[in-house]
This record gives structure tokens, sequence and C-alpha cells, in this order.
């Protein structure tokens, strides 16, 4: 399907475009997290902004993403060795101008909540919701949170 970068990119541009309803749009942003690399699952949020209004106006991100398919193969793109993990999250910044910008990162504390069965007791003890909810933020924990699950790893 995508053969490049630069194919990728125009994907995700294209449909963020095709998404928002306001004309009057400034920038515009899609954040996804790589959750689950042998089920290929991703977890992601879009939003906007327009003139004027610091409001951060949510867009929904339809099947016309194809983001699973768009997100891995961007994985697999940025790789420099096959056992390479390049990034675990990723947010893409379009302005209505046409610039963009494309951020990486690979999130210690989001692997490691991903690294954890959901039901089991590790998780309920050391991830609260609000916890894991700040985790699959593109910001992620601020860096003074406490992380009691370091001392259980080799993070």
């Amino acid at each position: 399907m995508f053969n490049s970068n630069h194919q990728l990119l125009q994907h995700l541009a294209t449909n963020i475009v095709k998404s928002i309803d306001e004309p009057s749009w400034k920038s515009a942003y899609i954040e996804v997290c790589i959750s689950d690399k042998a089920s290929r699952s991703t977890i992601a949020t879009g939003g906007y902004f327009i003139p004027d209004d610091t409001t951060d106006h949510d867009f929904q991100i339809g099947p016309e993403f194809d983001l699973i398919e768009t997100s891995f193969r961007l994985y697999e793109l940025s790789k420099k060795t096959p056992n390479d993990n390049p990034f675990n999250k990723y947010k893409f910044t379009l302005n209505n101008d046409g610039t963009f910008d494309i951020e990486f990162k690979y999130d210690e504390d989001f692997a490691y909540m991903k690294s954890l069965d959901a039901d089991s007791d590790e998780f309920d003890e050391l991830l609260e919701l609000e916890v894991t909810d700040q985790i699959e933020s593109w910001e992620g924990l601020p860096e003074n949170h406490p992380r009691p699950w370091l001392a259980n790893t080799n993070l």
C-alpha cells in the first residue's frame, strides 16, 4: 500500500483534512501509540485548533485512515535493523498551509504498561486508571511522577 514515508504522510494529511468540518482550522494532529506489535493494535486520538481559540476540538479517526496499516508500515520503514524498536508513539501535526511536523518517541512507561496483562494483579497494583490515561497520552507521565514499577524491572 505504501512504499515510502512520503506516501504515508500524504495519506495522513489527506485524511486529516477530509475529517475536519471546520473550514477555518489552523492546525490538526493525530497521536498514535503502537500498543501491540504482535496483534497489530494502536491507540489513537485526533484533534484540531481554530484561530483565536485554545480549545482542542476532536475529530473522528475513521476507517479511511487505515491507521493500523499506516502506523505499522511507518514503523517498519523507520527501523534501522530488523530488531530495532524505533518508536512506540508518534504525533503527526498538520498546519492549514500544508506544512507539517512528525515526532517520534519511545516511551518506556508505555512499553512497560503494555508488557503487563491488563487483568493481572501487578497491573492493578501499580497502574491506576488516571496513570494509564496519562501514559497513553502523547506527553506521557511527568518526569517526577512516582514509578514503583521501576523497582520491579530493568527499564
